[in-house]
């Protein structure tokens, strides 16, 4: 019994979710364009699919000389999936945002030792990764005179709302509000598709209406957004594709998509 408890035990601290890690992913010199872009994994704010959202999308955007930085961020861990309330310590917002804000202001710090152009640095997320980009383009703050505003955003087949019961993704919303899931104050404000701000910058949108993980009316609603909003942005709507599949499907081809649009986006 007591090998069983120790073993449980280790399980649940090899999960925790307090680590944080940036992972650079540099282009040679000679093929680097100057752009950048933060990684966030998706993973319902429970885990994260590194690997498939994470450094695979690294290593394709690296190729195309784009600088990739995947970011382990913070997340409420596969204690709070088992546990809940109980699961110590507790991970949940601002945690993961503050990551991509920090992520962001050393990237641009360190600019000019990575090649990097400061006015050509976004975050890009996948599932609930899509919903911290969307947050981290809409929430940003500064430090040392540095802000933490990405230059574009990329969210693809993102979680969006935390309020409309009618396409919400429960566990992500569970995961990121913990003890607050049911404070409607809090819902609203990271509901990524209400209060589009002025600021926010021009973003690249994707999803697949056979998405059996997260309703891709959550991209539908934030194109209308954004629309509304006036912010300059595309979404890209695929018939078949699913859900999870990072930089490579055959039925959702996006990255061509988004390389030809961050590129035309940074000769501005």
């Amino acid at each position: 019994m007591k090998r069983l408890v120790s073993i449980f035990i280790i399980l649940l601290i090899g999960f925790s979710a307090e680590a944080q890690r940036l992972i650079p992913f540099l282009p040679e010199p000679g093929q680097a364009t100057g752009a950048a872009v933060v990684v966030c994994p998706g993973g319902s704010y429970l885990w994260l699919g590194r690997k498939v959202e994470g450094t695979e999308v690294a290593e394709k955007l690296r190729e195309n000389g784009i600088a990739a930085f995947v970011l382990y961020y913070r997340h409420a861990g596969t204690r709070y999936f088992l546990l809940g309330p109980l699961a110590f310590p507790q991970t949940h917002y601002p945690k993961a945002l503050q990551d991509v804000q920090n992520a962001v202001i050393s990237i641009r710090s360190k600019a000019g030792e990575y090649g990097i152009d400061t006015s050509k640095i976004g975050v890009m997320g996948f599932s609930a990764g899509g919903h911290l980009a969307l947050n981290s383009a809409e929430e940003h703050i500064s430090s040392g005179g540095i802000s933490s505003r990405p230059s574009f955003v990329a969210a693809i087949y993102p979680v969006v709302t935390m309020s409309d019961e009618a396409i919400v993704h429960e566990h992500s919303r569970k995961a990121l509000l913990g003890s607050r899931r049911n404070d409607p104050e809090l819902r609203r404000k990271l509901s990524m598709e209400l209060d589009i701000p002025a600021s926010m910058p021009p973003a690249f949108v994707v999803s697949c209406m056979d998405d059996p993980t997260v309703d891709y009316h959550n991209s539908v609603a934030l194109d209308s957004a954004l629309t509304a909003a006036s912010i300059p942005h595309e979404y890209h709507q695929f018939k078949k594709g699913g859900h999870g599949f990072g930089s490579a499907s055959k039925d959702a081809d996006w990255l061509p998509l988004f390389l030809e649009w961050v590129k035309n986006l940074c000769k501005n």
